[in-house]
């Protein structure tokens, strides 16, 4: 048996009404054209599926079968037409995010996928920290929908683009028995002779890039070492008193005892936080969170200025 959706359409518009005039007006078409199909359905089928009794149409038992099979066939296909314009729209799917930590402290993420979250509540979210490295990786892979990084990154995969969408100030997470602990505002050259952690030592990358930048600003090449990749665990190291570490603002989050953070004197060098994504991207959901990401983001973030809401 080979109906078409339309047949399933004539079919139950006529069942339902059971009179050839006011199912083809309701169709928009001729009442003849309507016998004729209804014709050809019941040859397809191989059984009557209308039965005349006087001036009265009746369904036969065939009919009633086929009424109720056409009904649930025309109603699926409404649900899956509405689930598909749904998709299309970006108001369902998953997103699969990436993400180190200082984005999640900073309050950008949670924010930026609660606000997402209310304007589409049936978009489902999968959400793993990790370092930069294998974000990009595991966006390159397919793995990932968007990874949120802290640059400079000086390569990317092929077809992997990073969209700026905040900055921060870089302050210095130091034990508070340190000397310079007891300074409100701290002289990056009084850090000469300090050990400085660090989530790894690529050149070009991330803090270290910042790091390296700071101390040569104020005339001397950092000592460096690296105890962890996550940069919360650097900071309980510095608890530890390990040594000391430059660190996003929105670290000030994540206060393990004996730790405190201070701001650095004339200092411009800032933590930029960029959400890494695939440039041909195409699902309608994670399209919508990176307009979103654009939206909320200032036209020039070397003017300094506030940092809106996402």
């Amino acid at each position: 048996m080979d109906l078409e959706v339309r047949h399933y359409r004539y079919f139950v518009a006529l069942a339902e009404a059971l009179h050839f005039g006011r199912a083809a007006e309701r169709l928009g078409i001729s009442q003849p054209a309507l016998s004729q199909q209804l014709r050809w359905i019941e040859q397809r089928v191989g059984a009557p599926l209308l039965a005349r009794g006087g001036r009265r149409l009746a369904l036969t038992e065939v009919g009633t079968v086929l009424l109720r099979e056409a009904q649930d066939v025309l109603r699926r296909l409404q649900l899956a037409e509405l689930a598909t314009a749904r998709a299309s729209r970006g108001e369902t799917g998953s997103i699969a995010i990436g993400y180190v930590a200082s984005a999640a402290l900073s309050g950008l993420l949670p924010r930026l996928i609660h606000r997402f979250r209310q304007d589409h509540p049936d978009v489902q979210f999968s959400l793993r920290e990790m370092e930069m490295p294998l974000q990009l990786t595991r966006l390159a892979d397919g793995e990932l929908d968007l990874g949120f990084v802290r640059p400079p990154l000086p390569g990317l995969p092929e077809g992997v683009a990073l969209l700026e969408v905040a900055d921060e100030p870089v302050v210095l997470a130091v034990h508070a028995g340190h000397a310079l602990a007891r300074q409100a505002v701290v002289d990056p050259a009084r850090l000469r002779g300090e050990t400085f952690l660090c989530t790894h030592t690529q050149e070009g990358t991330g803090f270290y890039a910042i790091t390296q930048a700071v101390c040569a600003s104020a005339g001397f090449a950092p000592r460096v070492e690296t105890l962890s990749p996550q940069m919360s665990t650097i900071v309980s190291m510095v608890a530890a008193g390990f040594g000391v570490a430059l660190v996003p603002e929105s670290m000030r989050a994540f206060a393990p005892p004996d730790v405190v953070y201070r701001p650095l004197a004339q200092q411009a060098v800032r933590s930029p936080l960029a959400v890494a994504h695939r440039r041909n991207v195409q699902a309608p959901a994670v399209l919508r969170l990176l307009e979103r990401c654009r939206a909320g983001r200032p036209a020039r973030r070397e003017a300094g200025g506030a940092q809106p809401p996402l």
